[in-house]
């Protein structure tokens, strides 16, 4: 009976340490992912896009639509509209929109020119294609050292 237990105790060890060990692996391989794919840097980005789209929408709604409101004589451009054959077409709503999208992305050029992200991705090739060259010299001097 007590070499039973003994046994199962030394199963239940291995069991145990197995199972760490194969948790210690998944937490690496996702803190590599986590590292490799960006996610935080990609978490960050869409954070500062809301406080940028949050930005330039007051700056449209607030400031560019009533000036735009007073050349056009309308008070609200969001709110012009035409009427035709009893259909009702709001143009200011478009207009404000599309002046959203001209300087949302004006301001992502110029924050891409600005801060030279631009370079980000092809330093990251670079450095890929680098490490993919290496990695063939190494290969191919471990096959010559084993002729």
């Amino acid at each position: 009976m007590k070499e039973k237990m003994e046994t199962v105790k030394n199963i239940s060890k291995k069991t145990a340490e197995k199972a760490q060990k194969q948790a210690q692996m998944h937490a690496s391989g996702f803190m590599e992912f986590i590292r490799e794919q960006g996610v935080i840097t990609l978490a960050v980005g869409f954070i500062l896009a809301a406080a940028v789209t949050k930005t330039v929408n007051s700056l449209v709604i607030d400031i560019i639509n009533p000036i735009l409101g007073i050349f056009l004589g309308k008070t609200n451009l969001a709110s012009a509209t035409w009427q035709v054959a009893g259909v009702t077409i709001a143009w200011g709503n478009f207009v404000s929109a599309l002046i959203d999208f001209v300087v949302i992305a004006f301001v992502v050029y110029i924050g891409f020119k600005v801060l030279r992200l631009d370079r980000l991705d092809i330093d990251k090739k670079k450095r890929e294609k680098e490490a993919e060259e290496a990695a063939k010299k190494e290969h191919a001097s471990e096959k010559s050292q084993k002729k």
